[in-house]
């Protein structure tokens, strides 16, 4: 009776230790379901499978949905000709989504579970993460965030992005490649956020060469996305200079293009009288509509 008394007081004080640290138990035993549709695609990098998860988050919260396009071959067991009954399996590190379903002609549908790892969980809370959610575990199994991935990332000075920095990096396939390049291109070490950022607007070496190359030597990242992001690019300058709008600064052309003044548009309110409008003019007319009322006082 005793050594049972004993054995339960090292027990408590053991766990009253770990509570004072804020250490929290792992979910391992928590899994996530719901249902998932797919079907394979063509691209110019062979085909793939478009893979599209459900699943019902609860009455309050609504519903969680998740797509993107996967290598065929990052599925174990998986025949899309199978035209029949179908089970395969995504493994990554962080945990296994087990499918069963049905694929027909490169279609299918059914049910998806996904069982974290135990091990990953551990792996992480040594690099520093403690808040590993089971819904953080199923999208960094999906995604493939791994250690080897964060510890990629720490080679190049990245010590220890946030959960929800790693997803957003391998989400938009910022590799630690494009990380390291992206260094070179005059902006000094770029952030995890403007990784991504500069990551989901498609910003390029080519791009940036293109800008300065029309004499915008000068940018600063902020406006190389603000360019980037309304689209403003070499044929629009050029297009501008055509119509002698010659030395136009960073901050008009990011006015003129958010206020959809295009060359049509300048062509248009010339052949309404306004032969030798001024960029501000322009900005000042689209801005009050003012453009609206001479073209009904023309026709």
């Amino acid at each position: 009776m005793k050594k049972v008394l004993m054995i339960s007081a090292i027990t408590l004080v053991i766990a009253a230790g770990l509570l004072t640290r804020g250490y929290t138990a792992p979910a391992v035993q928590e899994t996530i379901s719901g249902d998932w549709t797919a079907k394979v695609k063509q691209t110019d990098k062979g085909p793939v499978l478009w893979l599209s998860l459900n699943r019902n988050t609860g009455a309050r919260k609504g519903r969680f949905q998740m797509s993107s396009d996967f290598p065929l071959q990052d599925f174990a067991g998986l025949n899309p000709n199978a035209n029949s009954n179908v089970q395969f399996t995504l493994g990554h590190e962080a945990g296994t989504v087990f499918f069963d379903g049905l694929f027909k002609d490169g279609r299918g549908v059914g049910d998806f579970k996904f069982t974290p790892n135990s091990g990953f969980i551990a792996m992480m809370r040594n690099l520093g993460y403690d808040d590993l959610t089971t819904e953080k575990l199923f999208t960094m199994a999906v995604l493939d965030v791994s250690t080897n991935f964060i510890n990629e990332l720490k080679s190049i000075g990245y010590d220890k992005p946030t959960l929800d920095q790693l997803i957003g990096l391998r989400a938009l396939g910022v590799t630690v490649a494009f990380a390291r390049e992206a260094q070179d291109w005059g902006f000094g070490k770029l952030s995890p956020d403007e990784l991504i950022e500069i990551k989901a607007m498609g910003i390029n070496p080519d791009y940036i060469r293109s800008m300065k190359s029309l004499g915008f030597d000068n940018l600063s990242l902020k406006k190389v996305i603000e360019l980037k992001a309304l689209g403003v690019n070499e044929d629009y300058v050029k297009q501008m200079r055509s119509l002698g709008f010659e030395n136009i600064p960073v901050n008009k052309l990011i006015e003129m293009k958010a206020m959809g003044i295009t060359a049509d548009y300048v062509k248009k309110m010339r052949a309404l009288g306004l032969k030798d409008v001024s960029i501000n003019e322009l900005i000042q007319i689209k801005a009050t509509g003012a453009d609206k009322i001479l073209a009904r006082e023309k026709r």
